[in-house]
């Protein structure tokens, strides 16, 4: 494994496999959910959970959505935020995507890089990206965010940031797992002009099927 996972200190990895579209994927992350949550003992340990070092089913979810239509990111520059492992940066690249990939935490983006790594995907940028000081980048076409709206308190941040990082018209996709607090954060950019729409979908986790929302927004 790339010297770069070692960042995540003495958390067990382990690797899942996913097929997405007609390809399987190989996704290194954290080899347990309940390790990572028995480690949270103070509310700075809650603050910085590393949720990006696991896999989530909206991650699959999204990464679907653009298997089965890849004119969404062919040939675009993408920006995936909140990217955490990876997964739908990687299959976004696949396509022929332009991809950068964004986190807050450095160690889900030493994953990320082993797995384009493991997948042989070349070329993707990534970069340290948290929402109240991000980096300076030239807009991009599209930006992609899998499970990122679960806390309230960063949707000022994130609300700010998109106009900055996409370009007008440019295409916002989200996944989310039917939380209350994601539709809301919608319904607050369909109120300041961006054309939102939403899809059901379900995808295949831990021998159930989970239910996942895909939004999109253009922005205006």
């Amino acid at each position: 494994m790339d010297d770069d996972t070692q960042i995540t200190g003495d958390t067990s990895l382990t690797e899942a496999t996913v097929t997405v579209g007609e390809r399987l994927w190989r996704i290194v992350e954290a080899a347990s959910h309940e390790d990572l949550v028995a480690r949270v003992e103070t509310e700075a340990d809650l603050q910085a959970f590393p949720y990006g070092l696991l896999l989530w089913p909206s991650a699959v979810a999204l990464a679907e959505r653009l298997a089965a239509e890849p004119e969404l990111v062919r040939g675009k520059r993408v920006l995936e935020l909140g990217a955490g492992v990876g997964l739908p940066g990687l299959v976004a690249q696949s396509l022929g995507g332009v991809v950068t990939q964004t986190d807050y935490q450095l160690a889900p983006l030493a994953l990320a890089r082993e797995n384009a790594r493991r997948n042989g995907i070349a070329g993707i940028v990534i970069c340290e990206g948290d929402w109240r000081r991000f980096p300076s980048l030239p807009p991009f076409d599209v930006v992609l965010g899998s499970d990122v709206l679960y806390e309230r308190a960063m949707h000022p941040a994130l609300r700010a940031l998109l106009p900055r990082v996409l370009a007008p018209g440019g295409l916002l996709l989200l996944s989310d797992p039917l939380r209350p607090q994601a539709a809301v954060f919608v319904d607050e950019l369909e109120y300041a002009g961006w054309r939102v729409g939403m899809a059901g979908t379900t995808v295949a986790w831990r021998g159930e099927r989970q239910e996942i929302a895909l939004f999109t927004a253009r922005r205006p």
